[in-house]
């Protein structure tokens, strides 16, 4: 039987599945069957200061009643997000990470 929380695995596998995800308020953006603490999963410190500020470039930007404000801050994020998953994948190699973007609307003054 699989633990409780983000450090479960598949018992099969002994894989992690974790998730990049932005949500409202959260500052470390990794979830494995809720939003993981703060450093899980473990990343060199460079690559977890990117996360973390990739997380925080979306809750400084994105309104939850109109998007982003600009394309431009949506297309940039995106691709560092992008990026992000494939850092992390290559520095996790035991696990399995995926992406799941989900912040696509943009302020229209329509």
């Amino acid at each position: 039987m699989a633990a409780e929380g983000c450090a479960q695995v598949c018992v099969d596998t002994g894989r992690v599945r974790y998730r990049l995800m932005n949500d409202y308020s959260a500052d470390w953006p990794f979830w494995h069957g809720g939003l993981c603490a703060d450093g899980d999963p473990a990343l060199p410190d460079d690559l977890a200061a990117d996360a973390r500020a990739w997380a925080a470039q979306f809750n400084d930007f994105f309104s939850y009643e109109h998007g982003w404000p600009d394309q431009a801050i949506a297309s940039a994020h995106e691709a560092e997000g992008v990026r992000l998953f494939h850092e992390v994948s290559r520095a996790l190699p035991e696990h399995t990470v995926e992406l799941q973007y989900w912040e696509r609307a943009v302020h229209s003054d329509d």
